[in-house]
């Protein structure tokens, strides 16, 4: 084995070794990477479920005392922005509080019949704790949705209080949240409208943003690993082109040169003998043309003699 073919062959031999181990710490990096997540998300599990309860007890609560106080206020209805305003600042899981009223029931306010009037936080914080030490940014404003198809509205309007399953939040409340509604009632007992408040999952959504992180992490390093395989494949490919490259102008281009040159040769002596065996075939039949001449005079000699 030429010391080409040796180092070839030395270089094959180790780019396999780092490629292995290469794919071996990307597999030992995922799957400590997935065992990590699944114990975060156990963890963060426990804490989502006492939250739950906790935030469901706040919102349940605050909303059975403000409706005393829509239920009040049902001859003006812009005083249920105030309200709603309060119940946001004091409570730092919700973002939005909103009454929507049966249609028709102000013929004079909303859009087609629809009136709902909404106060939102168009800055919620992620974490309620952020929530705690700002002030929220409230904004009003009546929304153009037909409310009556939503099912929140529905239960609501058949007497039953209802939270909703998490969602995307709409009209610029793009955060994981889930909706708490309740009827509201006229002096008479008459259901008019449905009282709600958004409240954000902020577990999920900074469990969400975790996760993006995450997945960001172990694919730029997945993507690293790969560049140097790519890169290291690269190098071998070079290196094994510029060898055999090599080799051709070191073995095999003068082994070539040399059969070039015997062939040569061999066509040069065969040309020779080509033409030495024509002038022999040549003399060999004037030999015989004489030969037979003189056998010829003897004959005729013999026969008149």
């Amino acid at each position: 084995m030429t010391q080409i073919s040796r180092y070839s062959l030395t270089l094959i031999v180790a780019a396999a070794i780092i490629i292995e181990v290469l794919g071996a710490a990307q597999y030992f990096m995922a799957r400590s990477g997935a065992r990590n997540e699944l114990l975060a998300k156990a963890q963060r599990d426990m804490q989502e479920s006492q939250r739950v309860a906790m935030v469901k007890t706040e919102v349940e609560t605050a909303l059975k005392n403000a409706e005393h106080s829509i239920h009040l206020t049902l001859g003006t209805p812009e005083t249920s922005y105030s309200i709603a305003a309060r119940i946001i600042q004091v409570n730092p899981h919700i973002i939005g509080v909103g009454v929507a009223f049966i249609p028709n029931y102000y013929k004079d306010k909303g859009r087609h019949g629809l009136f709902m009037p909404y106060t939102y936080d168009d800055q919620p914080s992620i974490a309620s704790k952020g929530k705690r030490t700002g002030k929220p940014h409230i904004r009003t404003h009546i929304p153009s949705l037909d409310y009556t198809q939503r099912d929140w509205y529905k239960t609501a309007m058949a007497g039953q209080r209802q939270w909703t399953e998490a969602y995307v939040g709409e009209g610029g409340l793009s955060v994981l949240m889930c909706t708490y509604s309740i009827p509201v009632t006229d002096k008479s007992g008459r259901i008019v409208g449905v009282l709600f408040a958004d409240v954000t999952m902020e577990d999920a959504t900074i469990m969400m943003s975790k996760l993006n992180h995450g997945i960001r992490k172990s694919g730029i390093v997945t993507l690293g690993i790969q560049l140097i395989s790519f890169l290291l494949l690269s190098f071998i490919i070079w290196r094994a082109v510029v060898a055999s490259r090599r080799y051709k102008a070191r073995y095999v281009d003068p082994e070539k040169n040399h059969l070039i040159e015997q062939v040569e040769k061999m066509r040069q002596v065969n040309t020779r003998l080509t033409k030495r065996n024509q002038e022999l075939a040549q003399r060999v039949a004037e030999m015989q043309a004489r030969l037979n001449s003189q056998v010829q005079q003897r004959s005729d000699q013999h026969w008149f003699g």
